[in-house]
């Protein structure tokens, strides 16, 4: 029955003409997942594309394909280079600013056309429960006095990384030892065996992980995440630092923007429900969606900080 109102719809733009915008959509649309099913990335597009669907917000169905390698960069390059005719999407993360920064590829958010950012998540500092650090300030005073020898679990190059840079910046002369485990799989194993001292971890992977044996110290938020009231701002401790990150979705550079806005449309509507407000809270980030000043603000603010720790860390 939904494949037969699709068509109805489809057909009945199609007779009410006009503009060739007007027919738009008329196939179903791609949307690249550029990672394994199973993470934040992957289940964003799978509610995002359900809610759609279940309100009928679009004619046509939107197909989810994944492409995964190289922190996002295969699949990602795979839209850059697609026909820009509406027909072809992606969703990524930070990982859009900072495979550029770091070096591994020519390209990054100017190559696309910014459609939308949902899901904020900003990233936490945890260490062990039996561990002697007590608070933020404790941890990032010791960091100090003993530059490089705390080891912080990271994804090198990864968002957990960068947001473990921005936390030992927050004190100058503040220093891990940033040590490659991968992603929250390994880091957390790596935290609670005693491999590691501290990890930056994101309200996501927090709130999809068992808790126990750990403490948080700080959020790096704008202010008090509500799952974790007892918890204090980086702010509220004096330090100027705040890293959150959001889902990006992109269309293709040259994609009309008539087309454009309508996925868009259809991706505000979608989270105007009930369905994806329930399903935010249960992945542990905001339930947000970002256009117009409001995401190009957002973006250039994370682009702005990842371009000056990449080139850090390229040793620039």
């Amino acid at each position: 029955m939904k494949l037969l109102l699709r068509s109805v719809a489809a057909i009945a733009l199609l007779i009410g003409g006009g503009a060739a915008a007007q027919t738009y959509p008329e196939k179903p649309i791609r949307l690249i997942v550029p990672f394994n099913q199973g993470g934040l990335t992957s289940n964003s597009a799978r509610i995002m594309a359900k809610a759609i669907e279940d309100n009928d917000l679009l004619p046509v169905p939107i197909i989810i394909s994944y492409v995964p390698g190289a922190a996002g960069t295969i699949g990602a390059r795979q839209v850059k280079d697609s026909k820009p005719d509406g027909y072809t999407a992606l969703i990524w993360h930070v990982a859009a600013n900072g495979a550029q920064a770091m070096g591994n590829v020519n390209f990054g958010p100017d190559d696309f056309k910014l459609v939308a950012g949902t899901d904020r998540q900003c990233y936490m500092l945890v260490v062990r429960e039996s561990s002697e650090y007590q608070t933020l300030p404790e941890l990032l005073e010791a960091a100090k006095a003993n530059p490089d020898t705390i080891i912080s679990a990271d994804n090198l190059g990864g968002a957990n990384h960068i947001a473990s840079v921005l936390a030992e910046d927050a004190l100058p002369g503040a220093s891990f030892r940033h040590v490659q485990f991968g992603g929250t799989a390994k880091t957390y194993p790596a935290l609670l065996g005693g491999h590691a001292e501290v990890n930056a971890t994101s309200t996501s992977s927090l709130s999809s992980t068992s808790t126990n044996g750990l403490r948080v110290l700080g959020y790096m938020g704008p202010e008090r995440h509500p799952d974790y009231p007892d918890v204090p701002t980086f702010h509220e401790l004096g330090y100027d630092t705040e890293f959150c990150m959001y889902s990006w979705w992109f269309m293709p550079k040259d994609t009309p923007e008539d087309r454009v806005a309508v996925f868009r449309d259809a991706m505000v509507k979608a989270m105007d429900t009930d369905y994806m407000r329930q399903q935010t809270k249960a992945q542990g980030v905001e339930h947000i969606i970002l256009t117009g000043d409001e995401l190009n603000a957002a973006m250039e603010t994370e682009k702005t900080k990842i371009s000056a720790i990449g080139a850090r860390l390229r040793g620039e």
